[in-house]
């Protein structure tokens, strides 16, 4: 059972649950695991939470949800090594369009399954993000939101409504290599609202993983594409 005076959310509390037994072998990859009603009564809690504890695990490649079938324990998604030539910016200018940046928001957060996992730090332990909304032409185009590890905690006292790569420069902060995954994902409420499409909508989903000359994390990010008006140079 999760515990509600703990520090940890609950959905939180019950992705380490799963995980554990996951990793103990109560379920193994192909295996279904139960379902939301199942689960709100085994841990207690509401839809929401579980939603949540459920989203964490499919965002970190641990379970992948099946419409009308149900939820099963699947093995991370194929990544591969990415340099800086398939850049939002690059993108724009190559085909003649104006990029710019709108910064949506900052905040010192828990981190994800997927963020504890690749900047290395504990489930209670709060981590620097920003979201930002990435134009073209004007045109909402890309919902970008990166995860910071604790090195850059400087981040919250610079501008990140520009370029991150020349702030990071700044402080002498050398980038080494980057791991991207892609795949097609469904526009939530928020991210239809942001990006100006409707609810569902087939988006495009890069997350990048990004490491320093030294091979230490320093952040995590995830952009959400609507390919309609951006053309991707690889």
């Amino acid at each position: 059972m999760v515990q509600a005076s703990s520090a940890v959310p609950l959905y939180k509390q019950i992705v380490k649950s799963l995980l554990d037994e996951i990793e103990q072998g109560v379920y193994r990859e192909g295996d279904k695991l139960p379902t939301e009603a199942e689960l709100m009564d085994q841990f207690g809690v509401s839809r929401i939470t579980v939603r949540s504890a459920i989203k964490e695990l499919e965002e970190a490649g641990t379970v992948e949800r099946t419409r009308g079938k149900g939820t099963f324990v699947t093995m991370s998604r194929e990544a591969y090594a990415a340099d800086d030539r398939g850049s939002f910016s690059r993108s724009c200018l190559l085909a003649g369009k104006r990029p710019s940046t709108q910064l949506l928001e900052t905040t010192w957060t828990y981190p994800t399954l997927r963020d504890m996992r690749f900047l290395d730090v504990q489930e209670d332990e709060t981590i620097f993000q920003s979201r930002r909304l990435r134009l073209v032409d004007g045109v909402p185009t890309v919902l970008e939101t990166n995860s910071y590890a604790p090195a850059l905690s400087f981040l919250e006292r610079e501008d990140l409504s520009g370029s991150l790569f020349t702030i990071l420069a700044k402080h002498h902060v050398l980038l080494g290599d980057n791991v991207r995954t892609l795949q097609v994902c469904y526009a939530t409420d928020y991210e239809a609202e942001c990006l100006h499409v409707e609810p569902r909508s087939a988006l495009l989903l890069f997350v990048d993983k990004r490491r320093d000359d030294k091979g230490e994390p320093l952040f995590v990010s995830r952009q959400v594409y609507c390919t309609e008006r951006l053309k991707f140079y690889l």
